[in-house]
């Protein structure tokens, strides 16, 4: 197992996704925000498509297979109860073992995922209804995300304090 998977599991292992926030932190939305940007970004650059949610496994975009000890190796997958949170995780565990293993692609996008982990990290979870990503009573319609124009977020722990300071 390589640093970047060790790294990962570690962190996803740390995450105590049934003890999540309802309170909104302004926070949440930058995150939210900066992940879609990147998936935006990812799709543009590969000239890739995903359906319609910004969802997806990372190693399926690329045409990678993945052994299925890579997921087996973090127990947390195993009791997560929302299918949503679960995607986003193993793409994370993905992007981090095609990365170990110099796959390009990976490398240039290995933080691809950090918004939505730190996301996980600050007690934020989502949920999908109706075509729309629910955080926190906010919603994000998964309609049109992909011709969104959105900025680049300073995600660092430094500024997501400074945001919910507000």
């Amino acid at each position: 197992m390589g640093h970047l998977l060790t790294t990962a599991i570690e962190r996803l292992s740390a995450i105590s996704f049934e003890d999540t926030e309802d309170s909104s932190l302004q926070s949440s939305h930058v995150l939210i925000k900066e992940y879609l940007g990147r998936v935006n970004q990812l799709l543009n650059d590969m000239d890739a498509s995903i359906d319609q949610y910004p969802l997806f496994s990372f190693a399926k975009t690329l045409g990678k297979a993945i052994d299925e000890k890579v997921y087996r190796a973090c127990s947390k997958l195993d009791t997560l109860g929302n299918p949503y949170v679960k995607v986003i995780c193993c793409g994370y565990l993905e992007v981090s073992e095609l990365a170990d293993q110099g796959v390009d692609e990976a490398i240039q996008y290995i933080d691809l995922y950090d918004p939505m982990i730190k996301f996980f990290e600050r007690g934020g979870s989502f949920t999908i209804r109706q075509g729309e990503m629910v955080v926190s009573g906010a919603v994000y319609p998964l309609k049109y995300w992909r011709h969104l124009n959105i900025s680049v977020q300073d995600i660092s722990n430094i500024a997501l304090e400074i945001v919910d300071k507000e």
